[in-house]
């Protein structure tokens, strides 16, 4: 075990040392509330607290469920934003206060969590066959070989595509790219009529590292991915320095705009709705926000690029699933409560209420959707994903390294800043070599 997983460990243990005295509420986790009698609380952290479409739908959905549950107090913590999310919820493990449902995507960064607070929901899924029997098989990223269990429900399913405006590619007289070797020639057609190929921006970091695992993907498939966490190869090898290039590259050429590091999420999406970005680099998480814009009858989206010399991936998607994972410190009425609240977040119809109100979207249940109800942007989103033979989550996800993700995206941003992509490579392999 290397010292940041052990250091994790031993904080984890504290958390449950503390959390196992208890509440001065009852041993059950309920507190006197509502008419004369007892009110069970549940706590439930997600990322769902923002102004959008699908936050909205979460919200009402929970005062749905607050009113067909008049005796079960749901106290919403969710933060919108990804480092304030992750930063409350790492508190939470410190003081022993983890929240009974709590929002992840898995992987080996969450396997010491799964060892230590998150419930095993297996059993809870093979008694109930009518609701866990129309979830898509995405539970793989809560499930380890040396850990019996299934560690969380998936709650939405999550990819990377390229949006693009039809009408620009029109204006400019080319045509979606299909290859890697295609975005390269885009610039000065673009530049001709005054847009970017491919707006992109890294303020927040986590898109630089959204793209080095697209090209990785695009390139090795899941092979490099493999020999990367097995320490066969090395992130300086010369292919993945390649990467780093081409990213790079394309930096310099103006792909991706000028602005790379000063630019945040919002203010790329903006330049695309703008006509400023031909494409916008982005996950389905945005379909809701691009189908309400006045131009979402001129969107079009087609998987990310292929490598022309590694046809063998181009169906190869960068994708998985976020869940909700449960406490296993809550027992009697509170954890009755609380997949009480999870079954109602995660059936049928709940994904179906998810999509009429946000017009579309995608989900991890196979549910039949009235096609007159989805927006033009997700049918073309469904169609681009019909091609998808297999998803693959972000590389650091299958390490154990809990640094590795923050050091590559910090990287990346700085080589978007300056630093050369041999600079970049070495400096995440010294993260690996460090722990090891």
């Amino acid at each position: 075990m290397n010292k940041a997983h052990w250091t994790l460990t031993l904080l984890l243990i504290c958390s449950l040392v503390l959390s196992a005295c208890g509440s001065s509420d009852g041993s059950d986790g309920s507190s006197t509330g509502g008419k004369g009698g007892k009110e069970t609380q549940v706590r439930i952290m997600t990322r769902l607290s923002g102004s959008d479409l699908k936050s909205k739908a979460f919200n009402e959905l929970l005062d749905k469920f607050k009113t067909e549950n008049p005796d079960i107090d749901v106290i919403n913590e969710s933060v919108n934003d990804e480092t304030s999310y992750n930063n409350k919820f790492k508190t939470a493990v410190a003081t022993g206060n983890v929240p009974n449902i709590w929002m992840n995507y898995g992987g080996q960064s969450f396997k010491v969590y799964a060892e230590n607070i998150a419930m095993d929901l297996q059993p809870i899924l093979e008694e109930d066959k009518a609701w866990s029997g129309a979830f898509k098989p995405l539970f793989s990223g809560w499930q380890y070989s040396d850990i019996k269990g299934t560690f969380a429900i998936p709650m939405e399913d999550s990819s990377v595509a390229i949006y693009y405006n039809k009408e620009l590619f029109q204006k400019a007289g080319v045509e979606p790219p299909k290859t890697i070797e295609e975005m390269m020639a885009l610039v000065e057609p673009f530049k001709n009529i005054g847009v970017v190929p491919m707006l992109m921006g890294d303020k927040e970091n986590f898109r630089g590292g959204h793209l080095i695992n697209n090209l990785s993907f695009k390139r090795f498939g899941i092979q490099k991915t493999e020999d990367l966490v097995s320490r066969k190869a090395k992130w300086n090898d010369p292919d993945m320095v390649q990467l780093f290039q081409l990213m790079k590259d394309w930096q310099s050429a103006g792909v991706l705009g000028d602005n790379i590091v000063t630019l945040d999420s919002n203010g790329t999406t903006a330049q695309f709705l703008a006509g400023k970005s031909a494409m916008l680099f982005e996950g389905n998480w945005a379909i809701s926000q691009l189908s309400s814009s006045d131009m979402a009858d001129k969107i079009g989206v087609i998987p990310f690029p292929y490598f022309a010399d590694h046809p063998e991936n181009k169906d190869v998607w960068f994708g998985t699933a976020g869940g909700y994972s449960v406490s296993k410190s809550i027992s009697g009425a509170e954890k009755d409560a609380t997949i009480k609240l999870l079954k109602y977040l995660t059936n049928e119809d709940a994904f179906k209420y998810f999509a009429q109100a946000t017009k579309g979207g995608t989900y991890p249940v196979n549910v039949e959707l009235d096609p007159s109800q989805i927006d033009p942007v997700t049918k073309e989103y469904m169609e681009a994903q019909k091609t998808a033979k297999s998803f693959l989550a972000e590389i650091e996800t299958y390490d154990n390294i809990p640094s590795l993700q923050d050091k590559l995206r910090s990287e990346i941003q700085g080589m978007f800043a300056g630093a050369s992509p041999q600079q970049t490579a070495d400096n995440v392999q010294k993260v690996v070599d460090s722990n090891h």
